[in-house]
C-alpha cells in the first residue's frame, strides 16, 4: 500500500510538473548556400539525364513509333482518311488568315504562309496535344508589328534590316520557350484569372481591328510599286469626297465577305464541308476582277498591289542584324521574351480548351511538351525567314470537332499549306485586300468577349476594373504586360478580400490551467484563417493592452502564419504586452507556422518561452465560487 501511495504521489506530482518548452531549432545562417548548390546540381543532373535518355533512346523509339504508326493506320484506313481530309480542310482555312496576319505583322505574305507550314508541321509531330493546330496567329502578329513598323521600336533601320531583326527575335523566342518548357513553367498559366483572359482577348480583338485600317488607305507615289513600300506620310486615307467609288467598293467587299462567312455555314450539307472564309475569298476575287474592273471600271487594292508574293519553298537564311546596334539587340531580347510568354500562354490555353472538347484529363507534362514544340517551331521559323506563330484555337477546335484525334491531321495541314504556297501563288495575288479585311473582321467579332458588357453591368466592381485595365494596357502597351498587370491586380484584390476572413473566437475561461496551475483571469483567442500582410492588421486589432488581462493565450490550431508580416504582427503584440508586464502565449502552433517562426523570429529565446505544447494548457472543470484563483505563471515557471 505504501508503494502504491508513493507511486500515486509521484504520478500526481508529474502531472502538475510543467513540461519543457518546445525546442526550436533552425539551420545556420549560411546553410542555404550548400543547399541551393545541391538543389541546382540535382536539377541540372536530372535534366541532363532526361536529355541523355532521350538521345540514346531516340533511334529505338523512332523505329517503334514508325512501325506502330504504319500498323495502326493499315488496320484503320478510315481513321487515316478522316485525318487527311480534316488536315486538308484546316489548311484551306489557314491560307486566308495567314495572309491577313502577315499584313497585320507587316511582313511579306510568304513569311506568314511559311510560318504556318513550320508551326503546323513541327507541333503536329512533337506537340503535347494530337490534333491541335498551330500557325501564324494574331496574338503574335500584333506584337511583331511593333518591330517591323516604320514608327515602331526600330525607326532608324531599313525595312529589310527590321525584318532580319524580327527573324532573329523569333529565333530567340524559340529558345526562350524551350527554356520555359525545361523549367516546367506551363503550370504558371493557372495563375491567370478569368478576368485577365477576357481583357487579353478583348485587347487582342481591338488591336486586330486597328491593324485592318490600312485597308482603307491608298498610295499613288510614282516609283513605289507596292503599297508596303510607301511610308506612313505617303499613304492617304480613302474619302468619299475624293475616292467615293473606290471607298464604296472596298466597304462593299468587306461587308460581302463578312456576310458569306456569317450565313454560308447555315446552308445544309455543303455549308459544313467547304470553309466559309474560302468561299468569301473566291467570291471577292470574282466580284473584283469580273464585275468591279470589267463592268464598273473601278478597282480596289489586291495582294499583288500590296506586297510581292511568289510561291517558293522555304530557304535557310541566317538573320543578320546590324553589328554594334545595341537597340536591335535589346529588341531581340525584350520582344523575344514577350513573344515567348504570349505564345506560351495562348498555346497552353488552347491545349486546355482542346482537352475539354475531347474530355481528356489534362496533364502538366502535355503543356510543357507543347511549349517545347512551339519553341522549336519558332526557332526554325526564324532561320527560314518566317514570322513564327502559336496555337490557333479556332482551327484547333474545328479540327477536333471534325473527328481528328491523332497527329496526322495537324501534320498534314502543314504539308498541304506548303503545297498551296507553291501551287496557288498566282491565285493568292488576285485576292482583294478588302476581302481579307472582312475575314479578319469576323475574327475580331469571334475573339472579342461580348459577355464583357454583362460583367460590367451586373458583375463585381473589381472584376469590371480588371477587365478594363487589362484591355487598355493590351491596346496601348503590350499583351504580355497586360497579362502581368491582370495577375497582380487580381492578386491584390484577393489579398484584400482574404484579409477580412480572419476570425477570432474570444473567451475568458475561469478554469484554465497552464503547466498544471489554474490561471485567472485569462483571455483565450482562437484564430481561424490565414495571417499574412493583408490580414495582419485585423489580427492585431483583436488585442488591447490596456483592457486585456495579464495573460493572453493565442490558439493557432486553425490558423496559418504565411509571411513575415504575420511574424512581425505576433512580435509586436508580444512586445507591447511585455511592456505592460503582461504575457502572450502561443498554443497549438502548426508545424508549418512553427518553421516560419523559427527562421525569421528575431528574439529566439523569447520565442522558445512563448510557445506552449498541447499538454501545457488544460481546460479542467469549472472552479467553485470560493476556489482561489492564481495569477498566471510564465511558460517556463516550475
Amino acid at each position: 500500500n505504501n508503494n502504491n501511495n508513493n507511486n500515486n504521489t509521484s504520478s500526481s506530482r508529474k502531472q502538475h510538473e510543467p513540461s519543457q518548452p518546445v525546442k526550436l531549432e533552425r539551420d545556420p545562417f549560411f546553410a542555404f548556400i550548400p543547399q541551393v548548390a545541391i538543389w541546382l546540381t540535382a536539377l541540372v543532373g536530372g535534366e541532363l539525364g532526361h536529355v541523355k535518355r532521350g538521345v540514346m533512346g531516340f533511334p529505338r523509339w523512332s523505329k517503334n513509333y514508325a512501325s506502330e504508326t504504319v500498323s495502326f493506320y493499315r488496320a484503320n484506313p478510315r481513321i487515316l482518311y478522316d485525318e487527311i481530309i480534316s488536315g486538308f480542310t484546316v489548311a484551306i482555312m489557314q491560307v486566308p488568315e495567314s495572309i491577313a496576319f502577315s499584313f497585320v505583322a507587316g511582313v511579306p505574305p510568304l513569311s506568314g504562309l511559311h510560318a504556318t507550314f513550320w508551326m503546323a508541321l513541327i507541333t503536329g509531330l512533337l506537340g503535347g496535344k494530337p490534333g491541335m493546330i498551330s500557325g501564324a496567329a494574331g496574338a503574335l502578329a500584333v506584337v511583331v508589328t511593333k518591330i517591323t513598323a516604320e514608327d515602331g521600336a526600330l525607326p532608324h533601320l531599313t525595312p529589310t534590316e527590321r525584318l532580319n531583326v524580327l527573324y532573329m527575335t523569333m529565333f530567340a523566342c524559340g529558345w526562350f520557350q524551350i527554356v520555359f518548357a525545361i523549367l516546367r513553367l506551363a503550370k504558371l498559366v493557372r495563375l491567370i484569372p478569368e478576368t485577365g483572359m477576357i481583357g487579353f482577348m478583348n485587347g487582342l480583338a481591338i488591336i486586330i481591328f486597328m491593324a485592318q485600317l490600312p485597308a482603307f488607305q491608298t498610295c499613288n507615289v510614282p516609283g513605289k510599286e507596292y503599297f508596303v513600300d510607301c511610308t506612313l506620310e505617303e499613304r492617304q486615307w480613302l474619302t468619299f469626297s475624293n475616292d467615293a467609288a473606290e471607298l464604296s467598293l472596298t466597304l462593299l467587299q468587306v461587308v460581302l465577305c463578312m456576310a458569306v462567312m456569317k450565313f454560308f455555314p447555315k446552308i445544309p450539307k455543303i455549308g459544313k464541308i467547304v470553309p466559309s472564309s474560302l468561299v468569301g475569298l473566291l467570291l471577292g476575287a470574282f466580284v473584283e476582277h469580273i464585275i468591279f474592273r470589267n463592268v464598273v471600271g473601278v478597282e480596289t487594292r489586291t495582294v499583288a498591289q500590296t506586297a510581292q508574293m511568289s510561291g517558293s519553298l522555304p530557304m535557310f537564311n541566317w538573320p543578320s542584324i546590324p553589328s554594334g546596334d545595341g537597340t536591335a539587340l535589346q529588341v531581340v531580347f525584350v520582344y523575344g521574351v514577350t513573344l515567348a510568354a504570349i505564345g506560351g500562354v495562348e498555346s497552353v490555353l488552347t491545349l486546355q480548351a482542346c482537352n475539354e472538347i475531347t474530355d481528356t484529363v489534362p496533364k502538366i507534362s502535355d503543356s510543357n511538351q507543347e511549349l517545347f514544340a512551339q519553341g522549336l517551331a519558332n526557332l526554325v521559323s526564324g532561320l527560314f525567314s518566317a514570322m513564327g506563330g502559336d496555337a490557333m484555337i479556332g482551327q484547333s477546335t474545328i479540327n477536333i470537332m471534325n473527328g481528328a484525334r491523332y497527329r496526322v491531321s495537324s501534320t498534314m495541314s502543314g504539308i498541304f499549306m506548303l503545297l498551296f504556297v507553291v501551287a496557288l501563288a498566282p491565285f493568292i495575288n488576285l485576292l482583294p485586300i478588302a476581302t481579307l479585311t472582312g475575314v479578319l473582321f469576323m475574327v475580331v467579332l469571334s475573339t472579342f468577349q461580348w459577355k464583357t458588357f454583362i460583367i460590367l453591368r451586373y458583375g463585381r466592381l473589381s472584376d469590371s476594373l480588371a477587365i478594363i485595365l487589362v484591355t487598355v494596357i493590351a491596346v496601348f502597351f503590350n499583351l504580355a504586360i497586360a497579362i502581368g498587370v491582370g495577375i497582380v491586380f487580381s492578386a491584390l484584390i484577393h489579398a484584400w478580400d482574404s484579409g477580412s476572413h480572419v476570425v477570432a473566437d474570444i473567451s475568458f475561461p475561469s478554469n484554465l490551467k497552464i503547466n498544471g496551475i489554474r490561471c485567472h483571469p485569462v483571455k483565450y483567442v482562437h484564430i481561424r484563417g490565414s495571417i499574412f500582410f493583408g490580414s495582419a492588421r485585423h489580427f492585431v486589432n483583436q488585442f488591447h493592452v490596456s483592457e486585456d488581462p495579464s495573460t493572453v493565450i493565442i490558439d493557432l490550431q486553425d490558423a496559418l502564419i504565411q509571411d513575415h508580416s504575420a511574424v512581425a504582427a505576433l512580435q509586436g503584440i508580444t512586445h507591447r504586452f511585455a511592456q505592460a508586464n503582461k504575457q502572450v502565449l502561443v498554443v497549438n502552433l502548426p508545424i508549418k507556422s512553427q518553421g516560419r517562426l523559427e527562421r525569421t523570429h528575431g528574439d529566439y529565446d523569447a520565442l522558445q518561452k512563448q510557445v506552449l505544447t498541447e499538454g501545457d494548457v488544460e481546460h479542467g472543470q469549472a472552479p467553485s465560487a470560493t476556489a482561489p484563483s492564481a495569477t498566471a505563471p510564465s511558460a517556463t515557471a516550475p
